[in-house]
């Protein structure tokens, strides 16, 4: 495993591990759910423009990584598309970037030697 590896691995666990830890807090609170998460998540100006900016990066990264996962032929890897959503996006993308690399990995040491 390559160094550039490990840290999206390291990353991606961090993310959810830390991220989980205040859902479950969240989870504990009277008529938490979706749309009470929504609904605090709109309390201001600053909260509301945090949350379009959370949005368009997960519909962004989404997107990169089925367009990547399927130009690198990872299709496997789409699995973690939804893990964005349901774990967390610095879960899913770390670890769509870290089978990414071996993927590269792999082509590049599978590439025949180009003659001079």
């Amino acid at each position: 495993m390559s160094v550039r590896e490990a840290v999206y691995g390291v990353l991606a666990v961090v993310a959810a591990v830390w991220g989980w830890y205040y859902n479950l807090q969240y989870l504990q609170q009277p008529d938490a759910g979706w749309i009470d998460w929504i609904r605090q998540c709109l309390v201001n100006d600053a909260a509301t423009v945090a949350l379009i900016d959370l949005t368009a990066a997960y519909v962004l990264v989404n997107l990169w990584m089925v367009f990547e996962a399927l130009r690198l032929d990872m299709r496997g890897s789409l699995v973690l598309v939804p893990a964005t959503v349901f774990v967390s996006l610095g879960f899913g993308l770390g670890l769509f970037l870290l089978l990414r690399e071996r993927r590269l990995r792999a082509q590049r040491t599978a590439a025949p030697a180009v003659a001079a």
